[in-house]
Order: C-alpha cells, then sequence, then structure tokens
C-alpha cells in the first residue's frame, strides 16, 4: 500500500482499465451494428492496434475490402469503390458505421 502512494503511475494505470472497459462496451455495440449491417461478426475484421492506439473500436479496411471482394468480385474495374460497393449492397446505416470503424 505504501508503494502506491509513492508510485502515482498506478492512477494511471486505473485509468486506463476504466477506459477499456469502456472500450468493451463500445466494442458490444459496433459488433452488434454490424452484425445487423453485414449480416457477419465484426472479429474478422477487427484492429486491435488501432483499437488500443486510438482508444476506439476500428476495424482493418484492407482486411475487409478483401472480404467484400470476395463477395462482389474485382468492383473496381467497373469504377467502383469500396464506398460506393458498401452504399450500393448494403445501405447508407453500414457505409456510416464503416466510415465510424476505420
Amino acid at each position: 500500500m505504501d508503494e502506491y502512494k509513492i508510485n502515482p503511475p498506478y492512477k494511471a494505470e486505473i485509468v486506463d482499465l476504466r477506459r477499456e472497459h469502456a472500450i468493451a462496451g463500445e466494442w458490444g455495440k459496433a459488433n452488434k451494428d454490424f452484425k445487423n449491417c453485414f449480416g457477419i461478426p465484426i472479429r474478422a475484421f477487427h484492429d486491435g492496434i488501432t483499437t488500443m492506439a486510438f482508444k476506439k473500436v476500428s476495424i482493418d479496411p484492407f482486411r475487409f475490402d478483401d472480404y467484400l471482394h470476395d463477395l462482389y468480385g474485382n468492383y473496381e474495374q467497373e469504377g467502383k469503390t469500396l464506398e460506393d460497393i458498401i452504399l450500393e449492397k448494403y445501405g447508407e446505416q453500414a457505409l456510416k458505421l464503416i466510415k465510424e470503424l476505420i
């Protein structure tokens, strides 16, 4: 206990733990929204490094783009972007979610 009083960096760790709890809540909401929009869990696209660095749930846009290519082919050859294909296939709500997660 005395070491805790002398060594205040522990306070920063406690604050970080509170933030991690908040991220866990965000994770649950993001996963639910992602499943509603795309029909699959978010975990396949989760970017843990970016999530930890920016303290918000993030996905890997390259992995998600690869997934959409598997489903819809090489849409760039048709002059479409990732944004175009999300809007066309999944709607505005899905596009807004992806923008929040990238």
